[in-house]
């Protein structure tokens, strides 16, 4: 009997210090991992547990986002045997709206910084995870823009952008060449190209009339050269100018009226919009620096360029590109082994793969630049300022401008229903609203 006792006592001294040594290990494990991947990714291995990371990936962008996104998910895993990505294309607004309301998000999900409100109200309503004490971003390597974006009330909160993104124009070389036209230098030679093109029988650009952001693109590209100081304007809290704001309003809704975007374009998305194109039935197509792979892929002669000014200034816009910028849900139950994704996804060897794939402007200097394409793209002079995130960082709890720029008064504008003196009345007094 009192064998059995001691062997007792001697079995359950034993369980006790190996609890005691593993709880020890798993402390010292996780204040190790805190701003160091190597840290967290033994902080998964140090008990064995093999962790499941859900993200979710941008749907809109699925054709040029999917083969990189599969490439950088193994080059991670590789690296983090212990931390399985189960990576899925299924990100809308939709989606991530109902995620929201149902508190059902995954660990992961992009987001587009400062681009919009979005990453800040989910901040503010901490549905999202500040990352500041997770050390992601190396910032030797970014600059500030690049920062600022990931930024909310002085907080980081999401992976840093490695590129940069505009809208241009995409044309059809044989097309030009057929009628001896040139690459537009000003403005009005745009128009005239417009009007050349036109006269010839052809329809000159693509565009989609059936979405928000499908109709946004053309004022994109319009606003700088028209209101570029109103933008700035704006951010800075100051009002914009009533006359140069109608006036790129009238310019918005002239190219409807002259036919520049031929008869059926209100029902085409901008699937519809890049068919349009790549079919040859328009001569050029409004979109950005992040569609290039899908017009490089149909072996079209395509040709780039910014849109030019009234003075000859060539123009970028401000905005940065969220192919790897995601944020971490606070509902996560890996929020350590998501930093050490987020942190992966802000580094050279996951922005190289992206480069290799899309061939997208960097704005770090670690990147090799895919090709000479990528030098048609750096073709601008100015990154005159973006309208719709003038109009965000101008919007209120009460004020919104930026969405009644999308969603009343460009479609009034393309179906000719309101003037440029009217939209620019609306959003007067939306901007007034406190």
């Amino acid at each position: 009997m009192v064998k059995r006792k001691s062997l007792l006592m001697a079995l359950i001294s034993l369980i006790v210090v190996g609890m005691a040594a593993a709880g020890c290990s798993k402390g010292n494990a996780g204040a190790e991992s805190s701003g160091t991947s190597e840290a967290a990714g033994s902080s998964a291995g140090a008990s064995g547990e093999q962790v499941t990371l859900k993200v979710w990936g941008d749907l809109a962008n699925q054709a040029v986002l999917e083969e990189p996104f599969k490439k950088i998910n193994e080059a991670f895993m590789a690296k983090h045997p212990n931390i399985k990505i189960d990576y899925e294309f299924a990100q809308s607004e939709d989606s991530l709206n109902v995620a929201l309301q149902a508190n059902s998000l995954p660990d992961a999900f992009f987001v587009q910084g400062n681009k919009s409100t979005k990453m800040a109200e989910m901040a503010r309503n901490n549905q999202i995870l500040p990352l500041d004490e997770y050390n992601i971003i190396d910032t030797s390597r970014f600059p500030e823009e690049a920062i600022n974006y990931t930024m909310v009330d002085g907080k980081v909160y999401s992976s840093p952008p490695s590129f940069f993104d505009y809208a241009m124009i995409y044309y059809n070389k044989d097309i030009f060449a057929k009628y001896n036209l040139q690459v537009p230098k000003t403005w009005d030679e745009f128009v005239q190209l417009n009007d050349t093109l036109l006269s010839n029988g052809v329809t000159p650009l693509a565009v989609g009339g059936n979405g928000d952001f499908d109709r946004y693109w053309p004022i994109q590209e319009m606003a700088p050269a028209f209101i570029n100081d109103d933008m700035i304007a704006l951010y800075e809290g100051k009002p914009i100018n009533d006359d140069r704001m109608t006036e790129l309003f009238d310019t918005y809704r002239s190219f409807i009226e002259k036919g520049y975007y031929g008869k059926d374009f209100v029902a085409m998305d901008g699937k519809a919009a890049q068919l349009a194109f790549t079919n040859g039935k328009t001569a050029m197509i409004y979109d950005g620096t992040w569609s290039n792979t899908i017009y490089a892929q149909t072996g079209m002669n395509i040709g780039r360029f910014a849109m030019p000014g009234k003075d000859g200034t060539r123009y970028a816009q401000s905005g940065m590109n969220n192919s790897t910028t995601y944020a971490i849900a606070a509902t996560s139950k890996h929020p350590k082994e998501a930093a050490e994704y987020l942190k992966f996804l802000g580094s050279a060897e996951a922005a190289q793969i992206m480069e290799d794939a899309n061939g997208n402007i960097p704005i770090v200097k670690d990147i090799q630049p895919k090709d000479e394409i990528v030098a048609e793209f750096s073709a601008f002079d100015v990154i005159g300022k973006n309208i719709y995130h003038a109009f965000s960082a101008a919007a209120t709890e009460n004020s919104k401008p930026q969405d009644l720029l999308l969603s009343e008064i460009l479609p009034k504008l393309m179906l000719k229903k309101i003037t440029g003196a009217e939209a620019t009345q609306l959003l007067e007094q939306e901007l007034a609203k406190k």
